[in-house]
């Protein structure tokens, strides 16, 4: 069979054919959605999470919901009702308070019709007719409330799982909306997958203590040398090419990341001139992986660079009411990430760590509080997503207090780049002023 290598290697959004199934993930994937608790799928980006569902998923299973900035609980509660086709009239939106002259905790009500027939018969001059006369009601559900939606959906008798996709990518108000409603879904047997970009254990619970033992995490990390190694091979025969001159050195170059792992062999494939399985065995050579190695950290700098520069962007006001300069914790952020040991990025830094190291570099190092850099960190996704960096390329756990690189290229951009040219390239908000 024929196959074309940007379907064998490469991250795409459908499933490739050199997908592994991996015991520790895919098995306890396939247990979750069978146990009837809630379902969180979470790691680093382009680690695997959208591949899981499409594996075990078949398209006709599940609902899918894309998140964005913008979305709200109830657009994600809409968005199912069209997708299953159900047909509504809304009415008007019931405000129940104010504050601050703005509008909150608005119920979106919406009616779904209920038909019932009767039917009537009549002859008329030897002629048979028939008559169908329908009586139409309507029920009322609020679109606000998580048990009028599972009343909803467990009426209309729906038997699919709702996957939602970049759930990281919601305002915290609605990612704490939804944890309290998740906890109403599972009582009614609705099984929602969720996927995140973040690192730790327990995002949700955090929102919700109540959620404990209502759902099951899977999370996508770490994969294991010999997985990699695995998808090499398994890609290897698709396309009859060998990888045995360069594979080690291709998974080391890669940093934990599948992404990477999949894009180089992609790229190695392609400046080979495999395009498509090849007829006779194709070598992959050093050269190969030199030049995909090049191309790659050159496609990740040009966005990595410009997410640098717009999370330090931001920094309007280059002083305060005082008249004394900012603390400007986005470049000094981003200032520690290219000056900071390599090996230590990889384990996450600690928030004292954070704060000691910023203080070293800081021009009001007697300024830098503390709370001051709580409130960033604790920002920090927010201020990612009102930058439209996307994906976020750092995470911070509350729970943990750890910052964790969650952008799963990152890493590789920083071991193959000149951290201190790009840092020199990085606008420095205080020299502007």
């Amino acid at each position: 069979m024929n196959y074309k290598t940007t379907d064998v290697f490469g991250v795409s959004s459908k499933l490739i054919e050199s997908y592994i199934e991996r015991e520790s993930v895919d098995t306890e994937f396939k247990s979750a959605i069978g146990d009837g608790n809630e379902v969180i799928v979470y790691g680093s980006s382009k680690q695997g999470k959208t591949s899981l569902i499409l594996k075990h998923l078949a398209e006709g299973e599940y609902v899918k919901v894309e998140c964005s900035p913008k979305t709200e609980t109830i657009d994600i509660y809409r968005s199912i009702l069209r997708q299953l086709g159900v047909k509504y009239l809304e009415s008007e939106i019931t405000d129940n308070s104010y504050e601050h002259g703005g509008k909150i905790n608005a119920g979106f009500k919406i009616k779904v019709p209920f038909i019932g027939g009767v039917n009537t018969q009549a002859e008329l001059a030897d002629k048979k007719t028939e008559k169908i006369t329908q009586t139409e009601t309507y029920i009322e559900y609020n679109l606000s409330l998580a048990q009028d939606v599972s009343e909803l959906l467990k009426s209309l008798a729906i038997n699919k799982y709702f996957v939602l996709e970049n759930f990281h990518y919601l305002g915290l108000e609605a990612q704490e909306a939804l944890a309290y409603d998740l906890r109403i879904f599972q009582d009614h047997h609705l099984i929602f997958i969720v996927l995140g970009i973040w690192r730790e254990a327990n995002r949700l619970i955090q929102f919700n203590g109540d959620l404990l033992d209502r759902v099951t995490e899977v999370p996508v990390e770490p994969w294991q040398e010999n997985d990699f190694l695995k998808v090499i091979k398994k890609g290897s025969q698709f396309l009859n090419v060998d990888f045995s001159e360069v594979k080690d050195r291709l998974v080391k170059a890669s940093f934990d990341s599948i992404g990477v792992v999949q894009e180089i062999c992609k790229l190695c494939c392609l400046e080979a001139g495999v395009k498509e399985t090849s007829k006779i065995l194709v070598k992959i050579s050093q050269e190969n992986l030199d030049s995909a190695l090049k191309n790659k950290a050159d496609d990740y700098g040009t966005r990595h660079i410009r997410n640098f520069e717009a999370f330090v962007s931001s920094i309007r006001r280059t002083s305060d009411s005082s008249g004394r300069k900012t603390l400007a914790f986005p470049y000094y952020f981003i200032k520690l990430l290219l000056t900071h040991d390599f090996a230590e990025l990889e384990k996450g830094l600690s928030r004292a760590i954070l704060l000691k190291e910023i203080r070293k570099m800081h021009y009001r190092a007697e300024d830098v509080r503390s709370g001051d850099l709580g409130v960033f960190l604790h920002n920090i996704s927010q201020h990612q997503v009102n930058k439209k960096i996307r994906p976020p390329f750092v995470d911070y756990d509350r729970g943990g207090k750890m910052l964790k690189i969650i952008d799963s290229s990152l890493y590789f951009f920083l071991r193959h780049c000149n951290r201190e040219e790009i840092l020199k390239d990085i606008p420095n908000p205080v020299e502007e002023a």
